[in-house]
């Protein structure tokens, strides 16, 4: 059993990841990569599974694809 999305260290290292992302724009829909919405499930569904799913893996991107667009939600509203 893999773990889950809001444990150490998944969570903080794909927090890292998203700020990383956030940061260099990689939310706006002509960046290369494109980090926003469908695309970036598609870069990781293409990279990860193979011909098969994974009801495990498939979990894990869900809870991610959640946190993704919260802390995108987040980021976007908050005023510095």
């Amino acid at each position: 059993m893999r773990g889950y999305m809001g444990q150490e260290p998944y969570k903080g290292d794909f927090f890292r990841l998203f700020r990383e992302a956030y940061k260099n724009n990689y939310f706006d829909a002509a960046s290369s990569p494109s980090l926003v919405g469908d695309a970036f499930r598609d870069i990781l569904v293409s990279r990860w599974f193979n011909d098969d799913r994974d009801d495990e893996k498939t979990k894990l991107l869900e809870q991610l694809f959640n946190k993704w667009d919260e802390w995108r939600y987040a980021w976007d509203h908050y005023e510095n």
